[in-house]
């Protein structure tokens, strides 16, 4: 096909010119910066598209790494939508469920049996709270597991003992046969150092790599990458170092600053117009970040309208500041779902549910309990991680007893004793302990029986959807959730839980139904490399949506409250040091505006409980948004715009001063009334505190 033929294939008719050029530049490493809501999502698929399309390429040459398992499925259907094929041979995946499919499939190379478990977070603290406790340690399991994810994640461990800690940790995970998240990446890693062989087939396989949300890829992450694209170079990432703002979990914006030195010759390509938000939104997003000098640069455009203005609403606390939020969404009127609050911390949700309930408005949380982490969930996992890895000693423990089988303590230590005896795993010691120990162990006995059944089914093949049907039905999981739970929780949270069972019951047909192998390895494998965005339970119903910024990235609203801004909460006070922290705190807020599509709302207060006791300061950062797209409204402002006649009414409102009152004094500003002993107060002021005369004060009550 001709060059000039390509370039007018039909596929580029929606395109502009940019995401035109983006997808049509196939070879060698391309950099595409993706402001927000540019397009990027669009460009990675027309690409993939383009390349099976109009190239010929086989979908099984091409790799695209997502960073949630719910933009991997989306992009698979889109691409299967605009070519009307089937894209199975496509390998679409997380980092992480790519890694697991690599290590299955080449696991001989490494000291594991197939059918590893893959430990979550509640797993490992399980692994680390009984190593601990066999050394007799008070050591912190939490701060424990965050000092060995340091280790994997390539820091220097702080003391020998951490290091001979974790060194315990890694080989405890090797006799359970199990990996936890960073285990995959790094063992993937070792596969590709160790074994040239493995790392030549992928690198030969992968003609064409392409990869989302690249600025919050991590040094592992990008070290695969550079192993996979080590054969053809033809490594395509869509990002925005503007967007960066995972750190704390390891991402490194170098990647993407550092991308034409580490792939010599790569083509950048930059999406600056924004098909999402107006022209204020969009020159308060850009003004903002420019204060960044950790980016590659560019600037957010629209043809879409000025739009209003960007409210700056001062409030004297959160209480105060949650009232205006919820009256201003009442303002705006029905569909609420049009509403995003979000917040730097989840301390901050409290008060907008105390005031939402209160006006009865409908709302969801987003981050509070997820779905893999409620109880009833990872029990019923449990089993199936038991089933397939019968050596994962840490599920055994988790549901011996659960329904309640009367399986004791004392029982428990006497098989705990054998087992380490005999160099056996809990489960497969049971037959030989209850052989030599007698029949009172017959609970344990048949909890073995239980499955072994479940182990024979699984080697049969029979489908995922079946054994966990049959399972629930065999616990009788709805009558134990019943009988542990009613009278203890009101009736809706019970039903709550029982409908979760039925969601994962769901799940597993649905998987059934759309995959070729529906066995229980590849469910396990589906849902055990879920991220903590796939699990974001935002349905379509009429209700404000409130979560953190961190969480809100990907999303969009047509009205954004952003609040809690000040000093030490946005930025955070952790981030006020040094101007890395401090930059990435900048690109939260940057997130944080470009999620709104006609509104936003910025909020802060003069006091807030999880800063109790201090006066605190607006965000620098609004100081740094132009003045000609904001409209500042704030307590002081408005109560000066209410007086009519000054001294009349500062002469009413001293009798009427009480301690608690927040008042206004012309030279301090706004305080606190602590103490009111006759004609005297003690005043807390942002500088400190003040001892007054009411009668030359001049003190202003304003709430």
């Amino acid at each position: 096909m001709r060059e000039s033929s390509l370039t007018e294939h039909p596929l580029l008719g929606d395109l502009n010119p940019e995401q035109r050029k983006a997808v049509t530049t196939v070879s060698g490493p391309v950099l595409v910066i993706a402001g927000a809501g540019s397009g990027k999502t669009r460009v990675l698929t027309y690409r993939v598209a383009y390349l099976i399309e109009a190239l010929g390429v086989p979908p099984e040459n091409i790799l695209a790494v997502t960073f949630t398992n719910k933009a991997a499925n989306e992009m698979r259907t889109r691409i299967e939508n605009l070519l009307n094929i089937n894209t199975r041979g496509l390998f679409i995946g997380t980092f992480h469920s790519i890694c697991v499919r690599i290590l299955r499939a080449n696991i001989d190379y490494l000291p594991y049996d197939k059918n590893f478990s893959i430990f979550d977070r509640d797993d490992q603290l399980r692994v680390v709270k009984k190593l601990l406790e066999e050394i007799k340690s008070r050591e912190t399991p939490k701060r424990l597991l965050h000092h060995i994810q340091k280790i994997k994640a390539g820091h220097e461990p702080e003391s020998d003992w951490h290091y001979e800690f974790y060194k315990k940790y890694q080989q405890k995970l090797l006799e359970l046969n199990a990996m936890d998240f960073d285990d995959l990446l790094i063992n993937t890693r070792k596969l590709f150092e160790e074994h040239r062989e493995v790392k030549d087939f992928y690198a030969e396989k992968f003609m064409y790599i392409h990869v989302d949300e690249y600025q919050d890829t991590n040094r592992i992450q990008y070290e695969l990458l550079r192993h996979l694209s080590s054969k053809h170079g033809n490594i395509f990432v869509v990002g925005d170092d503007d967007q960066s703002i995972y750190s704390f979990r390891g991402a490194d914006i170098r990647n993407i600053l550092h991308f034409e030195r580490d792939f010599p010759n790569a083509t950048i390509i930059r999406l600056e117009r924004n098909y999402r938000s107006t022209k204020n939104i969009l020159k308060a997003a850009s003004v903002l970040i420019s204060n960044n000098t950790m980016r590659k640069g560019k600037t957010l455009w629209t043809d879409g309208p000025e739009g209003d203005k960007l409210i700056v609403h001062e409030s004297f606390n959160e209480r105060e500041e949650a009232e205006f939020v919820a009256g201003k969404i009442e303002e705006l009127g029905r569909p609420f779902s049009r509403n995003l609050i979000l917040y730097r911390t989840n301390a901050q949700s409290r008060i907008f549910e105390e005031v939402f309930n209160k006006r009865g408005l409908p709302y969801i949380i987003v981050g509070a309990i997820k779905f893999f982490e409620r109880k009833e969930i990872k029990d019923l996992i449990a089993y199936l991680k038991l089933i397939l890895n019968p050596k994962d000693d840490i599920s055994f423990l988790r549901i011996v007893n659960t329904p309640h089988r009367g399986i004791g303590v004392k029982t428990m230590k006497h098989l705990s004793d054998y087992a380490i005896e005999e160099g056996l795993h809990l489960l497969e010691a049971i037959p030989g302990f209850v052989e030599y120990k007698g029949t009172k162990y017959i609970k344990l006995k048949r909890f073995y029986d239980l499955i072994a059944r479940y182990i024979k089914m699984k080697e049969k093949k029979e489908d995922v959807f079946s054994i966990l049907h049959d399972l629930i039905n065999t616990l009788e999981f709805e009558e134990y959730i019943k009988k542990t739970y009613m009278g203890q929780e009101a009736r809706e949270k019970v039903e709550g839980r029982i409908e979760n069972v039925n969601a994962l019951l769901g799940m597993a047909q649905e998987f059934v139904i759309n995959q070729n192998d529906p066995t229980l390895e590849n469910f396990m494998e589906h849902i055990s490399v879920q991220t903590e965005q796939d699990d974001m339970d935002i349905e379509q119903k009429d209700r404000i949506t409130i979560m953190t910024v961190h969480n809100a990235k990907g999303l969009e609203f047509e009205n954004v409250f952003i609040t809690g801004m000040e000093d030490g909460v946005f930025p955070h006070k952790s981030a006020l040091s040094t101007t890395y922290e401090l930059e990435e705190e900048r690109r939260l807020f940057h997130v944080a505006i470009t999620r709104a599509k006609k509104r936003v709302i910025i909020t802060y207060a003069k006091e807030r409980s999880i800063r109790f006791g201090e006066f605190l300061s607006p965000s620098r950062f609004l100081d740094e948004l132009p003045e000609d797209v904001i409209i500042f409204d704030s307590v002081t402002k408005r109560y000066k715009d209410s007086q009519k006649d000054k001294e009349s009414e500062e002469k009413r409102q001293q009798t009427e001063l009480h301690r608690g009152d927040y008042v206004y004094h012309p030279m301090f500003g706004r305080g606190r009334i602590l103490v009111k002993n006759g004609d005297k107060v003690k005043v807390l002021f942002t500088d400190g505190i003040k001892t007054l005369s009411l009668k030359f004060a001049n003190l202003v009550k304003t709430r």
